[in-house]
């Protein structure tokens, strides 16, 4: 541990934690005004951290220097150690339109906008999409009704004109965009026309923030209008820009901390330490359905053709263009071989609306590798998110990947593509069917952190709750851990594990997902090697 020399702060470990995350000096500087003297510097592994308390939070702050890949980096390191409650990008950013010289912007969404297939002709985009936790947008939204947060400016900066604090859509890349007449500007206008503002490090922060299950938001002071950006430096926009990104970041955070959560949570006889913390711990029933004392029971939806099932056999899913014209009626054709269901406790007070799924399911995450948003369709559950697999020219098409929002809060993500069963133009030594080992380790961990997260932010999820992982029709099939570690064949149908998450913190998901995964190579008849893929602590990688 080292120190900077000023007075310590006492740190309390029962307080909520937020992670706060910049670039740059200016904007290290303008949080570390909010922090006064009492703060502390740790030493995590290398990487320095300011910390301090503040008003009810425990807060960490780290500089991660500029890059979407750095911060990923950094912030993803900084929220595996302390695993905070509520993360923060906190910065300086480009104004695209709609906003002025010094104002606020709270990312509502981050478009990665370099993201997609450069031909010979044209730039293809393809839409690399973070959103924002609900609650912060929502929070942020409310900031702006009031005028507290500029109570929070720095009385010795000069301002002729006190900052306007919106909340919209923001464009991450990795370059700096200096004037409106450049090919990125005029690209971001064309493609993205609806973008109020442009940075380097939002897309990355909230990629680790959704691989960490943590809640999280970007807030950027506007220091430059893209043309006349060295102008709009040497004139000493980028000290008003972070000061005012740091005075709004920090009455986000006061504003979190003061408001109870609404309904029968919020009880004047017991004290509220977070707006973010959760239910206590309760025992579930042994069978389902399940509920916590005092609660309505919660009705699971039942699975239908496997486990893995939420549909009718030859039931549309989801459809797209005119009837008898040109619609595309989706259905999965083969049955789901893996799934991740997120189970409430607690019956809902009402259900949720259908018009209210179908605008959350674009954000929704997909038992998948790579992920480019989703398409959405309506069915007789609920609203469904899927990737469509290539273009369809009419007619019944297939779905490899769906993921079903319920009206009572469920969440269940299916996929028919964890066993390989065709050969394709694979060798004759590879093993049909098989599992491959490390990727489907990768998008069980990534998918089940991410279905938490989006389960408690969208879906409003309290905890605790269940979680259930599953892969089925798996006998004789074989385990491919690399081409010399061929495991198997495994001689039962399915491996499935289902747990009660108490928090939903990332320790406890990561325990589900390794009990899990060592399920699956016990089921070959060969243990799972200790800290295989690097996980735990790391997530799984080569």
């Amino acid at each position: 541990m080292v120190s900077h020399g000023l007075p310590q702060a006492v740190v309390e470990p029962k307080l909520p934690t937020v992670a706060i995350v910049t670039a740059l000096d200016v904007e290290t500087r303008a949080v570390l005004r909010h922090f006064g003297d009492n703060w502390r510097g740790e030493d995590l592994d290398g990487t320095y951290i300011y910390r301090t308390t503040f008003e009810g939070w425990d807060i960490v702050m780290v500089e991660a220097g500029a890059g979407n890949a750095s911060t990923a980096s950094l912030a993803s390191k900084v929220m595996g150690h302390y695993s905070p409650a509520v993360a923060l990008f906190v910065g300086v950013g480009g104004g695209v339109k709609d906003v002025e010289l010094g104002d606020v912007v709270v990312a509502s969404r981050v478009v990665g906008y370099e993201s997609g297939k450069d031909t010979a002709k044209r730039f293809l985009p393809r839409t690399d999409l973070s959103r924002s936790a609900h609650r912060l947008e929502q929070y942020a939204r409310a900031l702006n009704k009031r005028n507290e947060w500029q109570e929070r400016l720095d009385p010795t900066i000069e301002r002729t004109v006190l900052p306007s604090l919106k909340v919209g859509p923001v464009a991450a890349g990795e370059k700096v965009v200096a004037s409106q007449r450049s090919q990125t500007a005029k690209f971001l206008k064309t493609q993205y026309s609806d973008v109020i503002a442009v940075e380097m490090e939002g897309r990355g922060f909230l990629e680790a923030a959704h691989v960490n299950t943590v809640l999280a938001t970007v807030i950027r002071g506007i220091s430059d209008k893209l043309s006349g950006k060295s102008v709009s430096d040497k004139a000493g926009w980028q000290l008003r820009a972070a000061d005012a990104a740091s005075a709004a970041a920090f009455e986000l955070l006061k504003q979190l901390h003061a408001m109870p959560p609404a309904g029968p949570r919020a009880s004047p006889a017991m004290p509220v330490t977070s707006a973010l913390s959760v239910t206590p711990p309760a025992a579930f029933d042994s069978g389902r359905p399940s509920s916590t004392p005092g609660t309505p029971k919660f009705l699971e939806t039942k699975a239908t053709l496997n486990a893995g099932s939420f549909f009718s056999e030859g039931e549309v899913l989801a459809r797209v263009g005119v009837p008898d014209v040109d619609e595309v009626l989706f259905s999965f054709q083969e049955l789901p071989d893996g799934f991740v269901r997120v189970i409430p406790a607690k019956a809902r007070a009402k259900p949720l609306p259908f018009a209210e799924l179908l605008e959350k399911a674009t954000y929704a995450p997909l038992l998948k590798t790579r992920q480019y948003g989703a398409l959405t369709s309506l069915n007789s559950r609920g609203a469904l998110a899927y990737d469509p697999g290539g273009g369809r020219q009419g007619g019944p098409a297939p779905l490899a990947w769906g993921t079903q929002l319920f009206p009572n809060g469920e969440l269940w993500l299916a996929s028919n593509t964890v066993v390989i069963r065709d050969r394709g133009g694979r060798p004759d030594w590879v093993p049909i069917p098989f599992i491959p080992a490390l990727l489907t380790e990768q998008v069980f961990h990534q998918k089940t952190h991410a279905a938490v997260e989006f389960a408690a932010s969208q879906l409003g999820l309290s905890f605790p709750c269940e979680l259930e992982l599953g892969i089925l029709g798996v006998i004789d099939a074989k385990l491919a851990v690399d081409t010399d570690d061929i495991r198997g064949p495994i001689r039962v149908d399915q491996v499935t594990v289902r747990r009660t998450l108490n928090a939903g913190d990332r320790d406890e998901i990561d325990g589900v997902l390794l009990e899990f995964f060592n399920a699956l190579y016990d089921a070959t008849g060969y243990a799972r090697a200790e800290n295989l893929f690097y996980f735990p602590p790391e997530p799984p990688h080569q």
